[in-house]
C-alpha cells in the first residue's frame, strides 16, 4: 500500500486534480435535510452601516474558508463597517476587511475572525444542467436561516457574464447566499437583480467558477470604505429594497431617489411610489407610478399599486380604471380582480365585488385575503352563513389570520352566537401583536359579553381596550353603557365625559350621558345633552323621544308630546314613541287618543306589557272594565314569559285591586237597582 501511495504522488499535478475532481463528482447525493443542515451551519447574516452608524442594508453570505466569507459586492458597497453572524446564532463578528472583489460579477470576499466553522465546498457550475434541482440558503427580508428549493430554468448572459436563472426564490436579504446542488456543493451565489419589489419572480445565481477565480486573488484584508462617489444606481436601488424590507420607508425613498438620479428607470419610480404608499403619501406615490407607467406602458404592477393609492384617496372609479388596465395587460392577474372587487365593495357594490372576488379565487385558489374580503361583502349583504364559510376557508389556509377570526366573530355575534363569537375574539387576541391598533378586539369581545348579560366581564374588556389605547372613544362609550345597565350612573357619566372629550361630534354619546342623567333625576341636564345630540343629528328620533320623557318628568306635558310627534314623524314605526305619547295623553286625561296610540304601539310591538297596562288604565277610565281586565291579563302573561318577577307581582296586585274595584262597582249597581 505504501508503494502504491508513492506511485500516486508521482503523477502530474493536472492528472491529480482531474482524479480528485472525479472522486468528488462521484460523491452520492445527500438528503435535503443534510444539505440544509450543512448549508445553514456555514451561512451568515450580514448587516452593513455607513459612517454615521445608519444601516445601509442587509444580505447573506457563506464561509468558503474558515475565516473567509463570500457575498455579493453590492451588499458591502459604500459601507464603512459591518457585522456578521451565523444564522440562528447570537454571536456577532466584526468584518475586518475585504480580501478581494469582482464588481463585474458582483462578488466580494470578507475576512472575519471566526474559527472552527466548516466552509462549504465549491462545485462545478459548468456541469449544471437546465432542470436540475438546486437549493438556496439565506435571509430573505431579514428572516434568518431560510432554506428553499427550485430548479435551474435557464442560462443567461447578463452584462456579458453568464448567470444561472432559477425558480428558487431570492428576496431582499438573500443576496450573497449559497446556491447548492443535490450533493451540497455550491454551484452559485444568489443575487437580487435590479427589479421592482413584488414584481415577477426572476431569480439568478452567479456561477461558482467566478468565485473560484476570486479566491485565487484573495490577499491582505483592506478596510471597508464609504466611497459614496463610486456607488452605483443598482446599489442605491438594492439599499432601498432592503430598507423597505426593514420598514424604513423614509430611508428607502432617499435611496430610490439617489438611484433615479443616476438611472431614471421604471422600477425605481415604482419602488419609490410603493414606499410612499406605506407612508400614506398617496398623491406623491401616484406621481411616481405615473412616471413608471410612462417609461413602461405595460407595467402591470404599477397600474395595480396606482389603483390602490387612488382607492385609498376615495377615487374609486379611477382606481377601477387602473385595475382594468392591469387585467387587460394580464388577464390572469388575480390581484387586479381582488383589488377591483375591493374598490367596488367600498362603493357598496357588494354583488359586483363578489363576482371579482370569485374570479380572483378561481385564478388563485389559496388567495387568503380574498376569501376574507368576500366574506365581508357577503356579511354586508346579510349572507352571514356564506360569510362564515369564507372566513373558515381563510383560517384553514392561514391559521394565524387575525382579521379572519375577528370578522368571523362579528358575523357570529350578528347571528346571536355570542359564545362562538367570544371564542373567535379570544383567538384573535392571542394572535394579535401587542399595540394600540388591536384594542378594538377587546371592545368587540366586551360587546358580546354584554349581550350575554356579563356586564362586569364586559367592563373588564373595555378597561383593557382603554389601557391599550387611551384615545379610543368607543371603549369609553361601551364602558359607560355597561355601567348604566348595572346602575352605576355616576361612573357611567364619567366615561361618557371622556368619550365626548375625545369625540365631541358623536351624537350617540350625548344621548347615552343624558340617559344616565335622566336615571339620576337630573332632568334639565339630560335635556341639555339631548339638545346637543339633536343639533349634531337633526333626524335623531331616539333623542327626541328621550327628551320628551325628560320633559314629561318635569310636568311639561305638551312639550313632551311635541317631541314624541317629531320622533314618530322621523320614525313612523317607533313603538316606544307611541307608547310614551299615550302615557302623556293618559296623564292629560285624553283617554280615547291615548288608546289609539297604545293600539299602534301594540301593533308595532306586541310583546310590551307596559303598552297593555297603559291601555288598560285608559279603558278603565272610560268604564270599559272587561276590556281593561283583558289587557291586564295579557300584560301579566307577557311578564311571566319575560321572567320579570317584580313586574309580574306588580301586575298581579293591580289585577287583584281592579277586580275588587269591579266587584264593588257591581255591588253598588245591584244595590241601586
Amino acid at each position: 500500500m505504501k508503494h502504491q501511495n508513492n506511485l500516486l504522488w508521482q503523477l502530474p499535478l493536472v492528472t491529480l486534480v482531474a482524479l480528485l475532481f472525479c472522486i468528488v463528482s462521484t460523491l452520492p447525493a445527500q438528503t435535503v435535510p443534510e444539505i440544509a443542515e450543512k448549508a445553514l451551519a456555514a451561512t451568515v447574516y450580514l448587516e452593513m452601516y455607513d459612517s454615521n452608524g445608519a444601516t445601509l442594508g442587509i444580505g447573506s453570505g457563506f464561509f468558503v474558508r474558515e475565516n473567509l466569507i463570500a457575498t455579493n459586492y453590492h451588499v458591502i458597497e459604500g459601507a464603512a463597517r459591518g457585522i456578521t453572524k451565523l444564522v440562528g446564532k447570537y454571536t456577532t463578528y466584526t468584518i475586518e476587511g475585504v480580501t478581494a472583489t469582482d464588481k463585474t460579477n458582483d462578488l466580494a470576499l470578507l475576512k472575519v475572525s471566526a474559527y472552527g466553522i466548516k466552509p462549504l465546498h465549491l462545485g462545478n457550475s459548468d456541469a449544471v444542467k437546465i432542470g436540475e434541482t438546486v437549493y438556496v440558503a439565506g435571509n430573505p427580508k431579514g428572516l434568518e436561516g431560510t432554506f428553499s428549493d427550485g430548479i435551474i430554468s435557464s442560462r443567461r448572459d447578463k452584462f456579458a457574464k453568464e448567470r444561472l436563472q432559477m425558480t428558487a426564490p431570492i428576496s431582499s436579504g438573500s443576496s450573497g447566499g449559497p446556491v447548492l446542488n443535490r450533493k451540497g456543493e455550491v454551484i452559485g451565489v444568489s443575487v437580487s437583480v435590479h427589479r421592482a419589489l413584488d414584481a415577477q419572480n426572476l431569480n439568478f445565481a452567479i456561477p461558482s467558477r467566478y468565485l473560484k477565480i476570486l479566491l485565487t486573488q484573495s490577499g491582505v484584508a483592506k478596510p471597508l470604505s464609504q466611497g459614496n462617489h463610486s456607488i452605483s444606481a443598482e446599489t442605491y436601488f438594492n439599499w432601498g429594497n432592503t430598507k423597505s424590507t426593514l420598514y424604513d420607508y423614509e430611508g428607502a425613498i432617499n435611496d430610490y431617489t439617489s438611484s433615479i438620479r443616476l438611472d431614471p428607470n421604471a422600477a425605481a419610480y415604482y419602488n419609490r411610489g410603493r414606499a410612499k404608499v406605506f407612508l400614506g403619501q398617496y398623491r406623491a406615490a401616484i406621481a411616481d407610478y405615473d412616471i413608471a407607467i410612462q417609461l413602461k406602458p405595460d407595467y402591470v404592477i404599477a397600474y395595480h399599486f396606482r389603483g390602490y393609492a387612488k382607492n385609498r384617496l376615495g377615487q374609486h372609479f379611477a382606481a377601477i380604471s387602473d385595475y382594468e388596465m392591469a387585467i387587460r395587460l394580464k388577464p390572469d392577474y388575480a390581484p387586479a380582480y381582488y383589488l377591483r372587487g375591493d374598490a367596488k365593495a367600498d362603493m357598496g357594490q357588494y354583488f359586483d365585488a363578489i363576482t371579482d372576488f370569485d374570479m380572483a379565487i378561481r385564478l388563485k385558489p389559496d388567495y387568503v385575503i380574498v376569501y376574507e374580503k368576500r366574506g365581508n361583502a357577503k356579511a354586508n349583504l346579510g349572507q352571514y352563513l356564506a360569510a362564515i364559510s369564507d372566513y373558515d376557508i381563510a383560517i384553514r389556509l392561514d391559521s394565524d389570520n387575525v382579521f379572519a377570526y375577528i370578522e368571523r366573530g362579528e358575523v357570529k355575534a350578528s347571528l346571536g352566537k355570542y359564545f362562538d363569537a367570544i371564542a373567535d375574539y379570544d383567538t384573535g387576541i392571542r394572535l394579535a401583536p401587542s399595540g394600540t391598533f388591536f384594542a378594538f378586539i377587546y371592545v368587540l369581545r366586551g360587546d358580546a359579553k354584554s349581550k350575554l348579560g356579563k356586564h362586569f366581564d364586559a367592563i373588564a374588556d373595555y378597561n383593557i381596550a382603554i389601557q391599550l389605547d387611551p384615545d379610543q372613544a368607543d371603549a369609553y362609550i361601551k364602558n359607560g353603557d355597561a355601567k348604566v345597565v348595572l346602575g352605576q350612573h355616576f361612573a357611567a357619566i364619567s366615561d361618557f365625559d371622556m368619550a365626548i372629550r375625545l369625540k365631541p361630534d358623536y351624537a350617540y354619546t350625548y344621548t347615552s350621558r343624558a340617559d344616565a342623567k335622566l336615571a339620576l333625576g337630573q332632568y334639565f341636564a339630560a335635556i341639555s345633552d339631548y339638545n346637543t345630540a339633536i343639533k349634531l343629528k337633526s333626524d335623531y328620533a331616539y333623542a327626541y323621544r328621550k327628551r320628551g320623557v325628560s320633559k314629561e318628568s318635569l310636568g311639561q306635558h305638551f312639550a313632551a308630546i311635541s317631541d314624541y310627534d317629531t320622533a314618530i314623524r322621523l320614525k313612523p314605526d317607533y313603538a316606544l314613541a307611541y307608547r310614551n305619547r299615550a302615557d302623556t295623553k293618559l296623564t292629560l286625561e285624553q283617554y280615547t287618543s291615548a288608546i289609539s296610540d297604545y293600539n299602534t304601539a301594540i301593533r308595532l310591538k306586541s310583546d310590551n306589557p307596559f303598552a297593555y297596562t297603559g291601555r288598560a288604565r285608559a279603558k278603565s277610565k272610560l268604564g270599559r272594565d272587561w276590556e281593561a281586565m283583558q289587557d291586564y291579563h295579557t300584560a301579566l302573561k307577557l311578564a311571566k314569559q319575560s321572567g320579570n318577577e317584580k313586574l309580574k307581582s306588580a301586575i298581579e296586585d293591580v289585577i287583584q285591586s281592579y277586580d275588587r274595584e269591579i266587584q264593588l262597582k257591581q255591588e253598588l249597581e245591584r244595590l241601586k237597582r
